[in-house]
Formats: structure tokens, C-alpha cells, sequence
């Protein structure tokens, strides 16, 4: 690529049916390899769901699309209101550094500012893709953002738990049990006790086919009461119509007959807290997973890397946040 050539991109929104090769560009971007391998049903949830199309854009070389960024605003009231995020950003690799992501990020942030933006975030938005930029981003990605202003705070987790050894006991303290039948109640439990964002994702796992465990106290109902939920965690197949976002990187599990699952967002009532119950869940959403026949499980975006590795759970995935001004 010469420098005339550069200077000869030309930066525009998608149109609908370019919006499709957004994963080809991703993947490209990525290779080899593909640590991150975009699947087309997980970009299609993406256009599915709180999708601006003005917020897509496409770099040309030419009739070539040789990158993409994609901007979200907030949807929810529990979003804040003056972020932008950016959900994705990608060049192929025959183009990094040569400028084209610099123009990408600046025509996606001047269109967040105009729509009321002020702070960008990368990743981490509703229905997010990425929970920050990933740690095996190329070197030109973390400079990318530090010019832009970025300022990077915590890293977050993708783990993954290898169901194949036995795994360490994490039993349940007698009067409680686990159940994968009570979608009313798991729904009811997590808007009560965890309001805004997981509410959200759960109700719209649950119409989607998914299972969300309940952690029940049976001991009320020995007493006369009804049994009280205290705690859920959501575990994942693959089968369900929305792809859960533990799932998004399956396919670089290479491993010879792997299946994974996932796992996760976990919660529990705070009443229900310091007793081994949380562990227990965890280990009860990995036993429901391995009798129907995975291999592995991925629990995403978390820091709780002690908490999980008790059962034998290790970092497979890293990402840094970072925040900056519009």
C-alpha cells in the first residue's frame, strides 16, 4: 500500500447488506489463528439488538472494505447516558497501521459526540461483544486507543473450567437444593436482587431458550412457608436462539472433542453469602453441563479468578477497560 493509497480511503456507514461482512473483515483482522473467531449467528444477535445503523461504518479501498468500526449508544435507563461505546474495531491485516483505524475511530467518535455522547468506552456496552480490549490486541490496537485518550483501568476474565478430571466437592448444606425448572422464579429472584443489567441479560436468556439455575432454602418450607430463592447462576448449551456471550469464542477451543458450555452472570441474596452456597451453584451448573455431555465451560467477564479456581476454573481470556473523553 502506498501513501496515495491511504489518502484515497473512503470512511461511510454499511449499508444493510454490507453489514454481513463484518465478520469476514473481523476474522481477517484476527488471523491467524482466530483467538476471537467472529461466528455469523453472534454477529447477527448484534444487529438484532439495540443496533444503530448509523453507528456501523466501513473503510474503503477501492470496492474493498478493508475495515469496520461499530458505536453504541445507551438503550436502558440503567445505561449511563453519557457513554459511547465502541463495541468493535477491525482492519485487516495486509491494512493495520497504516492510519485506517485512526480514521475509523475518529468519524465513530465525532457521530457518539453528535448523538449526545461524552465518553467512549471500548467494549463493555449492552449486549456487549468484548468486555475491553483484548490483551493479544496487536500493539498498534493499545496505541490506537492511548491516542484517542483511553485511560486503561481494571482487567477483566474470560475462564474456562476443563470438565474432564473429577472436580473438587463443593457441596450443598443440607435444606437447600438446586433446580433448572423455575423460569418464573429465577426471574423473579434476579429483578428483586440484582436490578438493571442482569435482569436485563436474564429475561432475555430465558425467552430465548436458555436455563438459569435457582439456588432454593427448602428449610421455610419445613416450617410451613414456601421456599425461598436465594441465589442463580445461567448455564449455556449453545442450542438456545441468542447466543450466550460465554459462547462467542467457543470455536478457538481446538481441543480433539471438545463441546463447551457456558456459565454464568452467578448471584446470590446476601443473606445467602459466606456459606460455601455460592461454590456450590457453580459446581452444581458445571455437573449440570458435563451430564449432558461437555467437555468444558467458559464463565466470561469476570475478576473472580480465586473464587472460580477453587473448582479448578484458569484465565483463558483477558481484556483491559479503558475509558477516555469524546
Amino acid at each position: 500500500m502506498t501513501g496515495g493509497q491511504a489518502n484515497q480511503l473512503v470512511v461511510r456507514t454499511l449499508t444493510a447488506d454490507e453489514a454481513g461482512l463484518v465478520p469476514a473483515v473481523w476474522n481477517a483482522a484476527w488471523a491467524p489463528g482466530l483467538l476471537y473467531p467472529l461466528e455469523e449467528r453472534v454477529w447477527q444477535d448484534r444487529l438484532a439488538s439495540h443496533h444503530d445503523p448509523r453507528l456501523l461504518l466501513g473503510a474503503f479501498a477501492g470496492s474493498e472494505l478493508i475495515g469496520v468500526a461499530y458505536g453504541r449508544l445507551p438503550t436502558a435507563p440503567w445505561l449511563p447516558s453519557d457513554v459511547g461505546w465502541v463495541a468493535l474495531l477491525a482492519v485487516v491485516g495486509a491494512w493495520q497501521g497504516n492510519g485506517v483505524g485512526t480514521r475509523l475511530l475518529a468519524e465513530l467518535s465525532e457521530r457518539l459526540r453528535a448523538a449526545g455522547a461524552r465518553r467512549f468506552r471500548l467494549g463493555s456496552e449492552a449486549n456487549h461483544l468484548l468486555p475491553g480490549l483484548p490483551q493479544e490486541a496487536p500493539a498498534a490496537a493499545w496505541r490506537l486507543a492511548r491516542r484517542a485518550g483511553a485511560r486503561f483501568t481494571a482487567a477483566e476474565h474470560d475462564l474456562i473450567l476443563d470438565l474432564r478430571p473429577p472436580l473438587p466437592t463443593a457441596p450443598l448444606p443440607a435444606g437447600w437444593r438446586v433446580r433448572d425448572d423455575d423460569k418464573e422464579g429465577a426471574l423473579a429472584f434476579v429483578a428483586s436482587a440484582f436490578p438493571g443489567r442482569w435482569t436485563h441479560e436474564v429475561d432475555a436468556y430465558l425467552a430465548a431458550g436458555g436455563t438459569v439455575l435457582t439456588l432454593v432454602d427448602e428449610r421455610d418450607a419445613s416450617r410451613g412457608g414456601p421456599p425461598a430463592t436465594a441465589g442463580f447462576c445461567a448455564v449455556f448449551t449453545g442450542d438456545e436462539r441468542l447466543v450466550g456471550p460465554q459462547l462467542y469464542w467457543r470455536r478457538s477451543v481446538q481441543a480433539p472433542g471438545a463441546r463447551v458450555g457456558g456459565m454464568g452472570p452467578l448471584g446470590l441474596a446476601d443473606s445467602a453469602r459466606g456459606g460455601g452456597l455460592g461454590l456450590a451453584i457453580v459446581r452444581a451448573g458445571a455437573d449440570w453441563l458435563k451430564g449432558r455431555g461437555f467437555t468444558d465451560v467458559v464463565i466470561n467477564w469476570t475478576t473472580l479468578t480465586t473464587f472460580y479456581g477453587k473448582l479448578g476454573a484458569r484465565v483463558w481470556r483477558t481484556y483491559q477497560r479503558a475509558e477516555g473523553p469524546l
